[in-house]
């Protein structure tokens, strides 16, 4: 029985598929088995896993229609045999210590659920800015408040670099395609289960970038991500309040002010820069905290805390 399994999906990930399996292959550990769910590609990918299968016994190959990521995923879940699920792209790299050093860090601490790991962007571009800012703030995030916190924000967590107690996963009933980032939309099922999340402190994993990277999926677009903050926000913060206060700068102040109207919410607009004490004075409960930069967040979550208000009960931050 293998000590975890390694959950691979895969559409039309040849040009990257070798090296990603090669990087698999020289972990410093080897009790483990990777589930390569090929969805539906149309080139060579399914074709490649078959050959590498025929030499190497860890890995086993499901071939499906094209359904989509959460599909793929909650398949390879089925046949997976251990009680620890990793995740792994078909186009990225993992560095030779990221799974022991994942067990050791769950060996130290069985409280945990979910565990990531840093990681870096490659390969460097200027297309790809995006992507290193959002890498940078990921890897500062790395106790369970700190993920937790952030999690209306963008995905705290990268997807590809989760270790997940399997039962856990059970318990949520894997992964769900809504239509929204499917990663943010686990991450929030799991938080509301209890699930407790961390990373290990090193760059384990490298997230290729190109122009057919799954980021660029329609399920990744703002308004999508707009829904699942939404929802989740109706069954959080907002469950039983019509009256919210809004605090923020520019589009992003403008943007869920006319989204919670939209939903019929009496929405009272802060629109501000620096959380003076006569600001203070105007927020609200509950408020949303539009605010993108990393230290401004850090700004208003210092003067809010001082003031008495605690995050997740009275004010949550979104972007």
């Amino acid at each position: 029985m293998p000590a975890f399994s390694v959950l691979l999906p895969v559409h039309n990930a040849g040009p990257w598929l070798d090296t990603s399996l090669a990087s698999l292959w020289r972990q410093s550990c080897s009790d483990f088995e990777v589930i390569a769910i090929d969805d539906g590609s149309t080139d060579d990918s399914g074709e490649r896993l078959e050959r590498a299968a025929r030499h190497e016994p860890r890995l086993r190959v499901l071939r499906l229609p094209h359904r989509g990521l959460p599909t793929a995923l909650n398949a390879g879940l089925a046949a997976a045999r251990a009680r620890w699920i990793a995740r792994h792209d078909a186009d990225d790299l993992s560095h030779r210590l990221r799974f022991e050093l994942q067990r050791a860090a769950f060996d130290a601490d069985p409280s945990l659920t979910v565990l990531g790991t840093r990681l870096r962007i490659f390969p460097l571009g200027e297309g790809w800015v995006g992507m290193r800012r959002w890498a940078a703030w990921h890897n500062t995030l790395l106790t369970h408040h700190e993920i937790a916190r952030e999690v209306l924000v963008d995905s705290p967590l990268a997807h590809a670099t989760a270790m997940i107690r399997r039962d856990a996963l059970e318990e949520v009933g894997g992964w769900a395609e809504r239509g929204w980032p499917e990663d943010v939309d686990l991450w929030l099922r799991l938080l509301g289960r209890g699930a407790r999340f961390a990373k290990v402190p090193r760059v384990l994993y490298s997230w290729r970038q190109h122009s057919t990277s799954a980021t660029r999926d329609l399920r990744y677009r703002q308004d999508r991500f707009d829904a699942l903050r939404l929802d989740a926000l109706r069954g959080g913060l907002l469950g039983g309040d019509r009256d919210v206060t809004v605090v923020g700068v520019g589009r992003g102040l403008k943007r869920w002010c006319s989204l919670l109207e939209a939903e019929g919410r009496r929405v009272h607009r802060v629109a501000a820069g620096g959380p003076t004490p006569a600001l203070l004075e105007r927020v609200g409960e509950p408020a949303l905290l539009v605010f993108g930069a990393p230290p401004a967040r850090a700004r208003w979550r210092e003067a809010l805390a001082g003031a008495g208000r605690v995050e997740g009960r009275s004010f949550v931050f979104v972007v």
